[in-house]
């Protein structure tokens, strides 16, 4: 084999494992980053007008009145959404009556292919106090952004795509402003004792 095979070989041997390097990285450099910023209590979000998984429109109204909680994702995530959506489930009905006073949402970063009717029957699989919110998709990416929420498509085979995603559970207070993120890999007691702070 030539030298210069080689020496290609080696780049490109090494070019991959910094990639997967990153790849495996960047979920908590962004959980880190987002949480240094937002250390402390803050108001976090756009006004928005969209439509929830009743099909009924939704403001930023919602978010005011009770503690929330807040998760963004998507239907067609094969991991990461569900897992958190589940941990929120177990949290939620560990908290016995008491869980009637804390809102739950989940906002998708996918309305084209997350309508109203499609949350609907997703979320059947989680506590039922879990809302979905969708709508047009420059409204959803304005909300997200607000968030601080990060959302990139990744190209798949054919026209499928995935994307990826902060995968933060958000805590409001029940004046609407962000307290703090919790992670769905988290230490459950954990998560639990900071969600009934909020109650």
């Amino acid at each position: 084999m030539k030298i210069n095979s080689v020496r290609a070989l080696i780049i490109a041997g090494f070019s991959i494992l910094i990639l997967s390097l990153i790849g495996l990285l960047l979920p908590s450099i962004l959980k880190k980053n987002f949480q240094t910023q937002y250390s402390s209590e803050a108001k976090l979000g756009a006004s928005f007008e969209l439509i929830d998984s009743n099909g009924n429109k939704i403001t930023e109204a919602a978010f005011v009145g009770s503690p929330t909680v807040l998760f963004f994702g998507f239907t067609h995530c094969p991991t990461v959404c569900p897992l958190a959506l589940h941990r929120l489930s177990l949290l939620i009905e560990k908290l016995g009556k008491d869980q009637n006073k804390l809102k739950a949402y989940f906002i998708t970063l996918d309305p084209e292919r997350d309508t109203w009717k499609v949350l609907n029957k997703y979320l059947t699989g989680f506590n039922n106090r879990i809302i979905g919110i969708t709508g047009e998709s420059e409204k959803i990416k304005i909300l997200a952004k607000s968030w601080g929420i990060y959302s990139k498509k990744v190209p798949l085979d054919g026209d499928n795509y995935s994307i990826d995603h902060t995968a933060l559970i958000f805590l409001l207070k029940n004046n609407g402003n962000f307290l703090k993120t919790i992670d769905f890999e988290d230490d459950f007691e954990l998560s639990l004792k900071e969600i009934k702070k909020l109650l």
